[in-house]
């Protein structure tokens, strides 16, 4: 009996180290934000990641400035609003999780410059209504 359960105790452990080996870690290059790829990187970052803590303070940080620059464009007066988000407004958490799975939807989009990756999400996800 203890040496099936020995057996089973590896089989589990080779299978943990399987999958972690597998996920793709993130690397200083990501940090750079050259491409919406590098912003889907970071966004994406597993907890059990060792630069985890800096690529989601990355992500939310750099999404977050994306989002005010438009707000900000928005209140110009003589520029007709692209973005309108919803009310309740959404938590950070919940807009980068609605982010990388929009990236998943439209992998087209990954090669382009990140700030326009992350306004074009923010564009087709909250569009203001005619007026």
């Amino acid at each position: 009996m203890a040496a099936r359960m020995t057996l089973t105790g590896l089989v589990l452990m080779i299978v943990v180290l399987g999958f972690t080996a597998h996920a793709p870690a993130i690397t200083p290059e990501e940090f750079r934000l050259r491409s919406g790829a590098d912003v889907v990187a970071l966004c994406s970052t597993p907890a059990s990641d060792p630069l985890y803590s800096a690529a989601v303070h990355m992500c939310h940080g750099f999404g977050a400035g994306a989002y005010q620059t438009i707000m900000a464009m928005t209140r110009h007066e003589k520029l007709k609003p692209v973005v309108c988000p919803p009310d309740p407004p959404l938590s950070r958490n919940e807009a980068v999780r609605r982010f990388v799975q929009w990236a998943s939807d439209n992998p087209r989009y990954l090669t382009e410059p990140a700030v326009e990756v992350v306004g074009r999400f923010f564009a087709t996800q909250f569009p203001c209504g005619p007026k």
